[in-house]
């Protein structure tokens, strides 16, 4: 199985604090980690990370900050012979603001809100890819997660074959365009509330018919996380709920990029959805226990070994 995974990177820097730092004061941090992070630059670090046949494509500009980016990809094997550099792109920067108390985190980045659009030499550059792949005859994954959405269309619409997994992380109209082309549309519980005009779940009724809602615009499967109170899908047309793993939090960020890599995984070798859900929500709570987003990823080695430590969290939050 090939995976490509199509979207967003960029560079994060993680300061980690005591406290949320109140407007108009100074603040100090005394733990300090970057790296690359992004939706899908992470689910492909993580693919790299397990030795799978991984390429990252998106946007970059090619400045110091995608010049990390690109290296620590190489560093893992990610394929990234296919990233489109432009002058007219901002390599995106992220500031994220980690809460040692409880960690949550908060995030400013900087970033244009759509990459340029694709030129002929990109697309000379694509078809090239498209082509050894098609040459290949091997089975095909695409990650997106609506970031690069003119990049994205191009690829789906010339691998027709491919399993199509979207991170739906929040509301966008690129997400919705691109809905159509997707197998498995793993949605935000925030993608899903805003998507059903609601302000939190509160019954498995609601949630049943926010899945079947956003299904409508999909060709395959929807699947909607909810942190800690698990992940839900429809099986036989009703609402199931996966329960997620418990785990102390000492920094979210990222988990849900781990989880969308974990899942894109699973879907690869053809795992069943609650196998496939059961797998991703335990690599995301292993990362979950540990700071940062890349130095928080498990081998595969931990995460079997880690198999019997973490136990699922049973409480009914829904009626």
């Amino acid at each position: 199985m090939t995976i490509l995974s199509v979207g967003f990177a960029c560079y994060d820097q993680f300061f980690f604090t005591t406290t949320y730092p109140k407007e108009n004061s100074k603040a100090f941090s005394y733990d300090f980690i970057e790296s690359g992070g992004g939706p899908c630059a992470n689910a492909a670090y993580l693919l790299g990370l397990w030795g799978e046949n991984i390429y990252y494509i998106g946007h970059l500009n090619n400045d110091i900050y995608a010049q990390k980016i690109v290296s620590e990809f190489d560093e893992v094997g990610v394929n990234t012979q296919h990233i489109i550099f432009s002058d007219q792109m901002i390599t995106p920067l992220a500031s994220v603001l980690v809460n040692n108390q409880n960690g949550s985190r908060t995030i400013v980045t900087r970033k244009l809100n759509l990459p340029p659009p694709l030129i002929d030499a990109d697309k000379i550059k694509l078809n090239q890819l498209v082509s050894h792949l098609l040459n290949n005859e091997r089975e095909l994954a695409i990650l997106i997660d609506g970031h690069e959405p003119e990049l994205s269309e191009y690829l789906i619409e010339q691998l027709p074959h491919a399993k199509v997994v979207m991170d739906a992380g929040s509301l966008r109209e690129s997400n919705l365009d691109l809905a159509k082309y997707t197998d498995y549309l793993v949605a935000s519980e925030n993608f899903a509330l805003s998507y059903a005009g609601l302000d939190t779940f509160t019954s498995k009724k609601q949630i049943e018919s926010t899945l079947k809602q956003i299904q409508s615009i999909t060709k395959g499967n929807v699947f909607i996380t909810l942190g800690e109170k698990g992940c839900a899908y429809l099986e036989l047309n009703k609402v199931k709920i996966i329960p997620a793993f418990i785990c102390q939090s000492i920094d979210t960020t990222g988990a849900g990029d781990i989880f969308h890599g974990a899942f894109i995984y699973g879907v690869s070798y053809g795992w069943s959805i609650d196998d496939t859900i059961s797998f991703a929500s335990l690599v995301a709570a292993i990362s979950i226990e540990r700071k940062g987003v890349r130095d928080a990823m498990p081998n595969l080695f931990e995460i079997n070994k880690a198999e019997n430590r973490f136990e699922r969290n049973l409480t009914d939050y829904f009626k």
